[in-house]
């Protein structure tokens, strides 16, 4: 719903989030942005949300504006709104008159409006979730620990390094996930203030779950945006070389997917890899609760939301030992296995003793669940609310 009225005659700090994909879409910054929200209303603030789609989230207590914008445009209409967008930013700016402004993630109109905000000398937080170079030129599956080749790599990336680098430079603070991508903003300047804390979670309290999901046939899953550099393809080519008594379940949409369709097919997978596409939270939490365990091969990651949720559903991690990945978890930790970036024996060996000794993924199971409390919101969401409130009364603290 949208206020036409946006003078706060209540007094109330008002905190407005931009962030393009929001509940009940799917996707990490989707669900953060609606946790975020939705504990700012409950101490206190009053709270506005801009996003893309037109999804409809029954929230009264939260005010959503959607532009009814396409989260996947024509290249033609995504030029248009680089043009339009500052004047999108500029006009809510006007109307909401927030306290503060949080831009959910790396994005064109998003980083004009931490313009905007310093020009109104309105505070603001850029979430850095991940790089907008890599993710705006990046077409690879080979690993990227060092952010500087990719900007250096032609003459369209640096110049885009350079936008990249006068945005992040407006913004009061800068929101970091993990010390990986503190390292990615300390590429692109110093100046800002720099804010480490993990994503955190409001997921629904568990029942018991059932351990009959560790016996035969095992499920594995794996939530990602179908793009070159997560892999896909090589988790498949390792399950390949498996007898068919598994499952693979692959949730999300991308460019990749008739590519991965086409090799699942060629391998004669049919029967055991399923493309679902893009589900509801509710469905993806089922599919979940469902699974044995959970899958990623990404050569890039920042500390993945998907990690979170996964953990908090008891699912075992196997993973890629890349980007923020390994500060997740502790040098101890049982719930997760990390291997080398590019040896798929090293995947196709975890697998088999997955599959092979079920005890053992019981065993990862529990330490999951228990790795999970350390995202959850009652342990993160005071130091939130901490910076929160010192940017309201103190815009340069």
């Amino acid at each position: 719903m949208i206020y036409l009225g946006m003078v706060n005659t209540k007094n109330i700090p008002r905190i407005l989030i931009y962030s393009p994909i929001y509940y009940p879409d799917i996707g990490g910054p989707a669900v953060q942005a609606k946790f975020l929200s939705e504990m700012l209303y409950a101490n206190g603030f009053d709270v506005f949300v801009i996003k893309y789609n037109n999804l409809v989230d029954f929230n009264p207590n939260i005010n959503v504006i959607s532009l009814n914008w396409n989260s996947n445009p024509h290249i033609f209409t995504r030029i248009f709104r680089w043009f339009i967008g500052p004047l999108v930013s500029l006009y809510y700016l006007i109307r909401v008159r927030p306290s503060l402004v949080l831009i959910n993630s790396v994005f064109w109109n998003g980083m004009f409006m931490g313009l905007l905000c310093r020009f109104f000398r309105i505070p603001t937080i850029l979430k850095f979730t991940g790089d907008w170079v890599f993710e705006s030129t990046a077409n690879l599956k080979t690993i990227t620990i060092e952010l500087e080749k990719i900007y250096k790599k032609n003459i369209i990336n640096f110049l885009l390094f350079q936008v990249e680098r006068f945005f992040v430079r407006q913004f009061t603070v800068v929101w970091v996930i993990s010390e990986f991508r503190k390292r990615n903003v300390l590429n692109l300047t110093r100046k800002p203030k720099i804010w480490l804390q993990n994503n955190f979670h409001d997921l629904p309290s568990l029942a018991i779950l059932s351990s009959s999901r560790f016996k035969d046939p095992l499920v594995f899953v794996t939530t990602a945006r179908l793009i070159p550099h997560k892999r896909i393809d090589a988790i498949i080519s390792t399950l390949s070389r498996f007898p068919k008594g598994y499952k693979f379940i692959v949730i999300g949409e991308g460019s990749e997917l008739i590519a991965l369709q086409q090799q699942v097919i060629r391998l004669n997978l049919s029967q055991n890899i399923f493309f679902v596409g893009k589900v509801t939270n509710e469905l993806l939490y089922e599919i979940l609760t469902l699974s044995s365990a959970f899958i990623s091969w990404s050569s890039e990651e920042g500390a993945p939301n998907s990690f979170i949720e996964a953990l908090h559903f008891g699912l075992p991690i196997i993973s890629a030992n890349v980007g923020g990945i390994p500060e997740m978890f502790a040098r101890d930790s049982k719930a997760a296995q990390l291997l080398e970036p590019d040896d798929t024996d090293a995947l196709y060996n975890c697998i088999e003793r997955l599959i092979l000794t079920p005890e053992y993924l019981l065993e990862m199971s529990i330490h999951a669940t228990n790795d999970a409390l350390k995202f959850s919101k009652s342990n993160n969401q005071q130091n939130f609310l901490n910076l929160i409130s010192k940017l309201v009364v103190n815009p340069n603290f």
